[in-house]
């Protein structure tokens, strides 16, 4: 099977350079002792995404989703999960490093996947939309 994806990303990479991340892989939450959801995640691993704006499809498809807070769209060669409350799951969490290498636009924030653009399980990549986050939800 043909990998379109590591196709597209050779050409497109040339002039949006691939980043790595530490993504937080949602693993639902736990409930503290005053009745809190508190996020759990899987250990980190780092992940290498290219991040592209979010097209004026995209935009509206999120709108009637009523998910208004997609800010950016990342593809990456590993499956992504978006907040899914019939779950419990949380959506999972990307984590910019904070070395000059990384776009200043990004670089030492950390943004949530709210929803997935594109998928094909099985095929080892996905398009996910994100949004930036004030906190961290993982501290």
């Amino acid at each position: 099977m043909i990998n379109l994806r590591g196709v597209a990303n050779g050409v497109t990479s040339a002039i949006n350079p691939n980043l790595p991340v530490t993504l937080r892989r949602s693993t639902g939450y736990t409930t503290n002792d005053a009745g809190r959801q508190v996020p759990s995640y899987a250990d980190d691993e780092t992940i290498t995404v290219q991040v592209q704006a979010l097209t004026q499809r995209e935009l509206e498809h999120l709108d009637r989703l009523n998910i208004s807070n997609g800010q950016a769209s990342v593809y990456t060669n590993t499956q992504l999960s978006s907040v899914d409350r019939s779950s419990q799951s949380g959506g999972d969490v990307l984590v910019f490093g904070s070395d000059a290498a990384i776009p200043a636009q990004v670089r030492g924030q950390t943004w949530l996947v709210v929803a997935q653009l594109e998928g094909w399980i099985g095929s080892g990549w996905c398009k996910v939309a994100i949004t930036s986050q004030m906190s961290d939800p993982t501290a």
